[in-house]
């Protein structure tokens, strides 16, 4: 299948709504394909006002305009003060998401278990299933508690358990390691601990990271903001795949202190640097990262004049059948959405 967004931006609209269906396995004319649709549709619209609100000059849809469309986009968000700040956020939650050592755990975590004491290929093996179904499990709270608790608990929490965690792996391996003779319990107490560091990181940072990146940027630059939190989290996931197998060999346990001052770090980070987004409007968050301009209100403003038009608010800026119309948003969105409709 071609993407239903793809097709709403090619003028495909007939094929996309027969593909939307099709994926929802309901009729074309059901209320959540339609509800589906008109989102996706209302989206596109959006895209394509503020586009030429704000580079007239580049709508022939040549490839070269539609380069400097996405150029000037992305430029936006860096001679932008508060966008500035925005990407500030986005950049290092990824950066401190990333070297807090969770992808150094889970690509080479058979190795780091045998470092640890673990014998045998299956024992290591073992081990490390039983991170990756915790860490699974661990994701579970976060996704019914983080509107409750807000982001900045949850991962400052969280940064400082990683850390912790960090330092007493550290430790265990600083007085026992490295060969760990007659030391077995000590292994199986630093595997432990390794296995409480990804439940830590299962409850805060994996899901809270994509979250606060996704909520801090304006509907206007959203999709590109996130691009470039991105392309961050993987340049450092890439640094760290790289990174790991040296720092292992020639820092031993010195490799743990350095990802536990990272996680501390991280801690004093989102304490200080980054607001708390929980519940927050489009426009709450503008006066948060100081934009005078209010980028949001004239995004919502625009984004209400096309909800309108296309039928999904009756005017008066209330839904049509709010319930349905949640559940749609729920599936365009992926769960996750500052804005809403009042």
């Amino acid at each position: 299948y071609l993407s239903p967004r793809w097709l709403v931006s090619n003028d495909q609209e007939d094929q996309a709504l027969k593909v939307l269906a099709d994926i929802r396995r309901a009729p074309q004319d059901s209320e959540i394909v339609q509800l589906e649709f008109l989102e996706i549709k209302a989206q596109h619209m959006f895209e394509v006002d503020r586009s030429r609100a704000k580079f007239p000059q580049y709508q022939s849809g040549t490839l070269k305009d539609n380069f400097l469309l996405g150029l000037h986009d992305y430029a936006s968000l860096f001679t932008n003060k508060s966008l500035r700040k925005r990407v500030f956020v986005a950049v290092f939650t990824m950066v401190f998401q990333q070297w807090s050592g969770i992808n150094a755990i889970l690509y080479y975590a058979a190795f780091i278990f045998q470092y640890l004491g673990l014998t045998g290929n299956t024992t290591s093996l073992l081990a490390s299933g039983v991170g990756g179904i915790l860490l699974m499990l661990a994701t579970i709270p976060a996704v019914l508690y983080i509107d409750q608790f807000g982001r900045k608990p949850v991962l400052i929490a969280g940064a400082i358990g990683l850390g912790i965690s960090h330092i007493i792996v550290a430790g265990l391996y600083g007085a026992y390691g490295p060969t760990w003779t007659g030391k077995a319990a000590a292994g199986w107490v630093a595997v432990v601990f390794v296995w409480i560091y990804e439940i830590n990181f299962g409850y805060s940072w994996g899901p809270g990271a994509w979250v606060l990146v996704a909520e801090v940027f304006p509907l206007g630059v959203r999709a590109k903001g996130i691009s470039i939190g991105a392309s961050s989290n993987w340049l450092n996931n890439f640094a760290i795949g790289q990174a790991t197998p040296a720092m292992v060999k020639h820092m031993t346990y010195g490799t743990f202190i350095f990802f536990g001052i990272v996680c501390f770090l991280a801690a004093a980070f989102i304490y200080f640097m980054v607001p708390e987004t929980k519940g927050l409007t489009l426009e709450e968050m503008d006066e948060v990262f100081g934009d005078e301009a209010g980028n949001a209100a004239d995004d919502r403003a625009r984004l209400d004049r096309i909800y309108t038009q296309l039928g999904l608010m009756d005017g008066g800026d209330h839904p049509m059948n709010s319930e349905k119309a949640a559940a749609a948003d729920v599936m365009v969105t992926g769960g996750y959405k500052n804005t809403t409709f009042n």
